[in-house]
């Protein structure tokens, strides 16, 4: 496997310029993720390191071989669409081996690697079929075995799982980290998704506007965002960021709220608070806020509570499932060393 480095990385159409100085490195055989809203620039970045997009300035490197001039197929790459790109008329089989083919691979040599991709994936029993016989998770593992037959140094994933239905891209993304740790692969992931992000990467590459916000691993992201971006983006349900005014280790919400703060920082402030981090107290305690619930929503296992105070929005996920119906007043209390602040005008964390 590789090492992949970008360096200083731009992307411009024409005068438009869409990527802006990217640079971050994936170790061999690290499983990174690239994250961001639609339009950030992750998929870009992608086909970049493919070979697919052009490179403006900057470099790519892979095994420490600058690629920028270097054809896609030359680039020991091999990359996974959402939209599988399998030929119809080709049955499974042919499909996996049809880049081998290509390379004029002898066909006992062929039969081998398909077969052993085949066995890890789980394909055996459909080597004959038809890429329409088959499911989505099916078409999509498929897809994963031509690129595993390559035994590419690197593998490319291109939000691979959005076509799926839910319970079957939770399955998918626990059979592509297996995957990835069996083959001990190096590994680019794109997707839009960070609760897919978190559970699969080893590290995350948090985009916006063709920029790099943030880069680390899952967890460091989720309790250390740099900036209110990455606060907002990492984590689901969203986290509260409220605009107030520091001073004097208290920040004022509102006309009728002030919290203490864990911070000697004054001025106008983003003050962030996960919703998984309120805790349901008496109205009228100390450090609370006194909310009105207008949405409540149970998913089993915890519940999400859509809340007002004046006019301030402030969510809450509780994971015992306290009884509020909407419509009830009740005492949300920041828990301590949970909250995070932002300079209101760079939006960068300041505590």
């Amino acid at each position: 496997m590789a090492q992949v480095s970008i360096r200083d990385l731009e992307k411009a159409y024409g005068v438009t310029k869409v990527m802006h100085g990217v640079s971050f490195d994936v170790a061999d055989g690290e499983f990174v993720a690239l994250v961001g809203p639609s339009g950030c620039g992750k998929s870009t970045l992608l086909r970049m390191i493919a070979g697919l997009e052009d490179i403006s300035s900057g470099t790519v490197s892979i095994a420490g071989r600058v690629v920028n001039e270097v054809e896609p197929k030359e680039r020991d790459i091999a990359m996974v669409f959402q939209n599988y790109a399998l030929y119809p008329h080709m049955t499974v089989r042919e499909n996996m081996g049809f880049s081998l083919k290509l390379r004029g691979g002898a066909k006992a040599d062929i039969a081998k690697s398909v077969g052993v991709a085949a066995e890890v994936l789980g394909l055996t029993p459909y080597l004959e079929r038809m890429p329409k016989q088959l499911s989505g998770g099916q078409r999509q593992r498929v897809a994963m075995g031509r690129a595993i037959v390559r035994q590419p140094a690197v593998f490319l994933f291109d939000e691979p799982l959005s076509n799926l239905d839910a319970a079957l891209r939770v399955q998918m993304r626990a059979e592509i980290r297996a995957l990835h740790e069996r083959l001990g692969s190096t590994s680019i992931f794109v997707t839009h998704d960070q609760v897919e992000a978190m559970t699969m990467a080893d590290r995350i590459v948090v985009m916006r506007a063709g920029r790099l916000e943030q880069a680390g691993a899952p967890l460091d992201l989720y309790d250390h965002p740099e900036n209110a971006f990455v606060a907002g983006f990492i984590g689901s349900p969203a986290m509260n960021l409220l605009l107030g005014q520091a001073g004097g280790g208290q920040v004022k919400l509102s006309d009728a709220l002030t919290l203490p703060l864990e911070s000697a920082a004054s001025g106008a402030v983003l003050y962030g608070i996960r919703p998984e981090h309120l805790e349901l107290v008496p109205i009228g305690t100390s450090g609370s806020i006194t909310a009105t619930a207008n949405v409540v929503e149970s998913t089993g296992t915890a519940m999400f509570v859509g809340c007002n105070s004046g006019e301030l929005t402030v969510h809450a996920l509780f994971s015992d499932r306290p009884q509020i119906k909407r419509g009830d007043a009740i005492g949300l209390r920041p828990k301590p060393g949970l909250s995070h602040l932002f300079s209101a005008e760079t939006q960068q964390r300041i505590g």
